[in-house]
């Protein structure tokens, strides 16, 4: 194989696969002859990198060219890849932030104040998230009883091994914890911090994985437009607590600097949060920005 066919066959890749199955071959053909049959110039790499994201918004329903439906369905799971950040981003600063309480003595209005609004935050996003999944409910039995399990069959198995190793690991790390005394298990033992941070990194898989699983099923729904136009309003809502969450958090950082310099003293872990919570926030103020766009038209079709 030459390497104009070589790289025409990887470029393809970076078409979605529906439209790779209609168009594939074609234009990988299209790419051998424009460059010859030598290597592929960087002119028609980028030509084709740029149209190839073009079609990939345009089927996650994140182009102002996608149907109104499509366009609310990809804003609202976007908002819901946001909610799995901030849940990440929310268990490490629940992390770091133990007993900062007794850290800050009575100086902790401020700092209460902006922590309970992210935990508040945390917990309408989830709401409202769980709230929209139950929206779907009926369209997913309906894709089931006709036979649409192979299609999402290897994301769900996928999740649900992950999760099951998580498990195993986790009642391994109990067990090898109860052998330990306190010192050993706040980090004075080097394996066992390291399997905590293993462990933890599993768990974020499983939460991205079983994500992953849920926008994958989604894609795949008939779904009313009065049910897009509703999900499409709690992504707005959801959207609203998301981007609440790093506003309260760094009002709640600077307050417990303020009255406890020493306290935050992971500033790797500070650094990860802060950049999940900013990355959720993004994510989810760029989906609700094309529900919104949806709606106008959802709400004609109701």
């Amino acid at each position: 194989m030459s390497a104009g066919h070589r790289n025409g066959a990887a470029l393809v890749w970076l078409f979605p696969a529906a439209w790779r199955r209609r168009y594939g071959a074609e234009l990988a053909e299209l790419i051998v002859e424009a460059s010859g049959g030598g290597r592929v110039p960087w002119r028609i790499k980028l030509d084709v990198a740029r149209a190839g994201a073009g079609e990939r918004l345009l089927a996650a329903g994140l182009s102002r060219q996608a149907p109104p439906g499509e366009r609310a369905r990809g804003g609202a799971l976007l908002v819901l890849w946001a909610f799995a950040l901030l849940a990440i981003a929310g268990a490490l600063v629940r992390k770091t932030s133990e007993h900062w309480q007794a850290a800050v003595g009575g100086a902790h209005a401020l700092a209460s104040a902006a922590f309970a609004a992210l935990v508040a935050a945390g917990g309408v996003a989830a709401l409202l998230v769980l709230a929209g999944a139950a929206t779907a409910l009926p369209a997913l039995r309906a894709f089931l009883r006709t036979g649409g399990w192979p299609a999402i069959r290897a994301r769900v198995l996928a999740a649900l091994a992950l999760t099951l190793v998580a498990l195993a690991a986790g009642v391994a790390i109990v067990a090898w914890a109860g052998g330990l005394d306190a010192a050993q298990r706040n980090g004075a033992d080097a394996g066992y911090a390291a399997a905590v941070v293993a462990w933890a990194l599993l768990l974020c898989a499983c939460l991205l994985a079983w994500t992953g699983a849920a926008a994958a099923t989604a894609r795949r729904l008939e779904l009313a437009p009065a049910t897009l136009a509703l999900q499409a309003r709690m992504a707005l809502a959801a959207t609203a607590a998301i981007v609440v969450a790093p506003l309260a958090t760094g009002v709640w950082w600077v307050a417990v600097a303020h009255a406890a310099p020493g306290f935050l003293a992971a500033p790797a872990a500070l650094i990860v949060a802060a950049a999940l919570l900013l990355g959720a926030g993004a994510l989810a103020l760029t989906g609700a920005r094309h529900a919104s766009a949806a709606l106008p038209r959802l709400r004609r079709a109701e």
